[in-house]
């Protein structure tokens, strides 16, 4: 039933299918900026897709990943544990997620008004109430579906996982278009499209999981089943993490609520901020995914020299791709987003404002990419004090940074409070680790500066590329055609440099993954 693969190939098979996902998600975004631009529609359902997003990461992002892989993995020989456990877990958030999702449709007007008062004087405001009780349930489908992702992960099935990701973004594209050509109310239509997606990736990734032996199956809800204990162990282990989520999603809170009182802002900051996350979810969530259930191996078999050496290879494998991809979108931020969103609805100004707030986002690039591993050496012992606490730090500094700036930086605070709070959070975190048995060792200090010195070469190529050949594209299409090419040399540059320094010697990357 388990296979076995190497970091390198569960790394390449999430990021390819999250990169996938992720193109279609651009598609989406110059969609609905084609046609909703950044008008009241498009910040309305914007704003309600954010709650149940917001929930996701709260109660299963925030739980299972961190809290039921290593669980499951102590019950994944016995299919039958196994089932059992998925099935109470499953009914629980059923149960839990259910009463949530009445509550939400219920209070919706409440939770609007908490998440952005600038739109309380005018339509905005009812649009977002009818788009958020259309899509609270959302939070309940996805939330299982992550519950059956997870147990994928586990099972080193990261393909399966993975390639469903794209099926919202399929959904929400027809939707458009569907709107386009046969009706008009395209924020009806695509809050209908986020359900029904929902649903069809539910059945696949529970399709998934019966092939490979695991289902619903009935279960004795007794206290002498063993795994009615490791159910309530998960649930009581899930609320610090979750409340943790819950802390750090403040952050977001108070970016939509500071965004809402320029029109336009949300959709500015929530397009320019997508764009940031591909290399994170190309890089730090696909290394999050991978890693977790191996380090969770290693230090339940006493492993721990080889968790480390694990680690550290996991970091330095995230540096390669977060150091070009952070300098490459704060020096091309604008060509990046006037190629990407500057047609129909979505006018210059929006593209110099969103512009600007992609330069800043991506700052955040390397430090939240490298957190997410670090924060995986304590969830891997079931330690989940540390990241709670760490979590109420980032939230405390960024919601402090954020009103003190936003004087001065005014929509631009969110993000600038963002980068400042992740890298003094991430600095800390190094830090502290060291007093846990964590450590850079000799491979990755010696490879952290070629890294360095790769991508500068790489910085110094693009800046004088795009010097001379810029200007015979300054149409829009031509310039996403400029962009493939420029990237595409500066990558090979940065590459064709990593090589010569080693850096992509193959005996370096494997020597330690695949013990």
């Amino acid at each position: 039933m388990i296979r076995r693969s190497s970091l390198i190939n569960n790394f390449s098979i999430v990021s390819l299918w999250t990169l996938f996902s992720r193109i279609l998600g651009f598609l989406r975004d110059i969609f609905l900026a084609f046609y909703l631009g950044s008008g009241p529609v498009a910040q309305a359902f914007l704003l309600a897709f954010t709650i149940p997003n917001m929930l996701r990461r709260i109660f299963a992002e925030g739980s299972f990943n961190k809290v039921f892989i290593p669980i499951f993995v102590g019950t994944k020989g016995s299919t039958k544990n196994a089932n059992e456990l998925v099935t109470i877990v499953f009914l629980s958030l059923f149960i839990i997620l259910g009463l949530l999702s009445i509550l939400g449709i219920i209070f919706m007007p409440a939770l609007i008004k908490a998440l952005a008062f600038g739109f309380l004087n005018d339509e905005r405001f009812q649009l977002a109430v009818l788009y958020g009780r259309i899509l609270f349930p959302y939070i309940l489908l996805i939330s299982l579906v992550q519950l059956f992702n997870s147990v994928l992960n586990a099972l080193d099935l990261y393909h399966v996982s993975t390639a469903t990701q794209g099926v919202l973004n399929l959904f929400l594209i027809g939707s458009l278009i569907f709107s386009a050509f046969f009706s008009g109310d395209f924020g009806y239509n695509l809050c209908i499209a986020v359900l029904v997606s929902g649903l069809v990736n539910l059945v696949l990734v529970f399709r998934a999981c019966r092939l490979n032996g695991i289902s619903l199956t009935s279960v004795n809800l007794s206290k002498l089943n063993p795994n009615v204990g490791l159910s309530k162990e998960l649930f009581l282990k899930s609320i610090p993490i979750s409340l943790a989520s819950g802390v750090s999603q403040i952050n977001l809170v108070v970016g939509r609520q500071i965004s809402s009182l320029f029109d336009g802002a949300m959709v500015w900051l929530i397009y320019a901020d997508r764009l940031a996350q591909l290399p994170i979810a190309l890089i730090g969530v696909a290394l999050n995914v991978v890693t977790l259930p191996k380090l969770s191996s290693l230090k339940k078999n006493g492993r721990l020299a080889e968790g480390n050496s694990y680690l550290n290879k996991s970091m330095q494998l995230s540096i390669v791709f977060a150091l070009p991809a952070s300098l490459g979108l704060i020096y091309l931020n604008s060509e990046i987003i006037s190629s990407l969103f500057q047609r129909g609805n979505f006018l210059v100004n929006d593209a110099i404002q969103t512009s600007n707030a992609l330069s800043i986002y991506s700052v955040s690039i390397i430090p939240i990419s490298l957190q997410m591993l670090l924060l995986n050496f304590y969830f891997a012992e079931k330690n989940i004090k540390i990241p709670f606490y760490y979590s109420l730090a980032s939230v405390f500094l960024n919601v402090s940074f954020a009103y003190y700036l936003l004087g001065m930086f005014e929509y631009l605070a969110p993000p600038i409070a963002y980068a400042i709070t992740n890298w003094l959070v991430f600095i800390s975190l190094v830090c502290h680790s060291y007093k846990f048995g964590f450590y850079f060792n000799k491979s990755f200090k010696w490879a952290l500066p070629r890294i360095v010195l790769s991508s500068c070469v790489m910085l110094i190529f693009l800046m004088f590329i795009k010097s001379i050949t810029l200007e015979y594209f300054t149409h829009k299409n031509l310039t996403i055609l400029w962009l493939g090419v420029v990237i595409s040399i500066s990558g090979i540059s940065y590459f064709a440099c990593l090589k010569f320094l080693g850096i992509l010697n193959k005996n370096f990357w494997t020597s330690d993954f695949n013990k």
